[in-house]
């Protein structure tokens, strides 16, 4: 009885260790797959971001136009009023 304890002891030390490096494999495994999502979610943001400053910038330029013809239109009617 004496020889088999530290067998016992010895198989569940292995057996403990393997579960706690099966549980570790694991934890690294997911926080593997966290990084690649969030690193994919980060170059969606930046590329969102990029098409926005694109957008803002169509819109500025249309902004610009809109005032534009609306001072020669202004100056248009002034001119038809005084006639």
């Amino acid at each position: 009885m004496i020889d088999s304890l530290p067998n016992l002891l010895n198989t569940a030390l292995v057996v403990a260790l393997g579960v706690i490096g099966w549980i570790i494999k694991r934890m690294i495994e997911r926080l593997d797959l966290g990084d690649k999502r969030l690193t994919k979610i980060e170059v969606e943001l930046a590329a969102q971001r990029e098409r926005d400053a694109a957008v803002e910038s169509r819109i500025g330029k249309v902004e610009t136009a809109i005032n534009e013809m609306h001072n020669k239109i202004d100056r248009m009617m002034e001119i038809l009023v005084r006639k």
